[in-house]
């Protein structure tokens, strides 16, 4: 019985230190050095996100092990050494953060850990969310004519096209605002502005959009050039006071008789008829008839003056001419 008891207590024990031996050789830890790059966030943008740091300060780096093994680290350092993680293939993710923790850009990667492999790199290239671009642009209205108008190209960072649709502009004001919604990245804007079918201003500009936020900016398209050439073509819409001569008939009337009076002009335009003229008659300044080229009256005895008022719609173009007739008696 005794040698029974002694058997089976050995068994347990064997048991036990296999266990134990199995379990060691599993978990067996080792240190971890990850590397983080990124050249998303470096400069900054003129049509960024106000208040909004485009630079990395910090990132947040978790990871998924052996055995629903964890861990998570935040850090400011793009090299950390992350310890006692248990040999094996690690799933790794890291976020970049700005200074006020706004996630700007992340990255994974799934690698072996072990004795001989202990350092991994992790790209942060996949950015993160979407946000708003608003642009407001503006002009001078007095440069331009009122068939302005404004050409807007959008690119993405692989420098295709993106469609976009240019609202009604304010040609009064000289302004327009750009509005649309974007995948966070960078993009470029380039702006165009037409009068009379001609290019006067252009722009290009860099944009950052971040997650849930929006970047916005005035842009001035500025309307610089110089003619070196202008030609003026100058009309003179006036002309000379119209002249002319008037003749009676009969030249020697007698008591009684009807004279007819005919005005003719004498230095008319090339371009200007008699026909485009218009004669009023006047007798001792009191009008006795109007837009004729001739009168007829018979005048009373005694000398009398007549005036044959002329003109044309162009200005400065009134003339008279005198005529003094003696009827006997």
């Amino acid at each position: 019985m005794k040698r029974t008891t002694l058997c089976l207590l050995l068994v347990i024990m064997l048991v036990f230190l296999f266990a134990g031996c199995k379990e060691k050789i599993n978990y067996e830890t080792t240190n971890l050095r990850l590397v983080l790059a990124s050249n998303q966030f470096t400069k900054e943008r003129q049509l960024a996100p106000e208040h909004e740091g485009m630079t990395i300060s910090s990132y947040l780096i978790s990871g998924i092990g052996p055995d629903g093994q964890t861990f998570s680290k935040e850090c400011s350092e793009h090299i950390v050494d992350i310890g006692n993680l248990m040999i094996g293939r690690w799933s790794l993710t890291a976020k970049g953060l700005n200074e006020n923790g706004t996630e700007l850009v992340s990255g994974e990667l799934t690698t072996m850990l072990s004795k001989v492999s202990k350092t991994a790199t992790i790209h942060l290239d996949t950015l993160v969310g979407e946000g708003t671009l608003q642009a407001n642009i503006q002009w001078n209205p007095k440069q331009v004519a009122a068939d302005v108008r404004l050409e807007v190209t959008l690119l993405n960072q692989e420098n295709n096209p993106i469609p976009f649709t240019v609202p009604e502009l304010d040609t009064n004001a000289g302004t327009v605002i750009l509005q649309t919604n974007l995948p966070s990245g960078s993009y470029l804007l380039q702006l165009r502005l037409f009068s009379e079918g001609v290019v006067v201003s252009g722009a290009t500009e860099a944009i950052r959009i971040l997650d849930q936020k929006t970047s916005s900016g005035d842009l001035s398209m500025i309307i610089g050039d110089l003619s070196t050439q202008f030609e003026i073509t100058i009309v003179n819409d006036t002309m000379l006071p119209i002249e002319g001569s008037i003749t009676a008939t009969p030249a020697v009337p007698s008591a009684g008789q009807t004279v007819v009076f005919t005005y003719e002009p004498t230095n008319l335009p090339e371009n200007i008829s008699p026909n485009d003229i218009s004669v009023d008659w006047y007798c001792e300044g009191e009008c006795m008839q109007q837009s004729s080229a001739t009168y007829s009256c018979i005048p009373l005895a005694g000398t009398h003056r007549y005036d044959a008022i002329v003109r044309h719609e162009k200005q400065g173009s009134i003339g008279n001419t005198t005529l003094l007739v003696t009827m006997p008696y």
